[in-house]
């Protein structure tokens, strides 16, 4: 099966009357650590990035000019810290990009140290027996700040 095309298995959430269905949209075994792959779900462009601990969903469409996120990178980025040290975390976990870098957070869809107003959409994303399911619902969020 290709994961580049929208797959034909869905199966309709009844936890709500507004939840959409879900959409398998590959195994796990198929998407590459930290990148990101492009699928279509429902008509639109949505890129699936598998970590060690999760496999996140975001939209395509940057918030700054609408860049095509789908083709950025899965990145890290720089954290504040003190004078004459160089501080990287978040590894996999931002994506930039591809038009004017800035950078996105694939949990959330926040920008990066709020360099930016606006999100890109994230979607639920699941694993189940070595599979990926996608829907366009949004996640719940936590409260968390960054």
């Amino acid at each position: 099966m290709s994961v580049d095309q929208q797959s034909p298995v869905s199966q309709h959430v009844v936890t709500g009357s507004a939840r959409k269905a879900e959409h398998l949209v590959g195994r796990l075994e198929d998407f590459p650590m930290h990148a990101i792959r492009t699928v279509q779900i429902e008509g639109r462009d949505v890129g699936i990035i598998r970590t060690p601990d999760k496999v996140y969903a975001i939209g395509n469409r940057c918030p700054h000019q609408g860049g095509p996120m789908c083709l950025g990178k899965v990145t890290g980025t720089m954290v504040p810290s003190d004078p004459n040290e160089y501080v990287y975390e978040h590894d996999g976990l931002v994506l930039q990009c591809p038009w004017h870098a800035y950078e996105f957070h694939v949990d959330t869809g926040e920008s990066v140290a709020g360099g930016l107003r606006g999100r890109v959409p994230v979607f639920e994303a699941t694993v189940r027996d070595g599979e990926i399911f996608c829907s366009l619902n949004r996640p719940q969020l936590g409260g968390g700040a960054r």
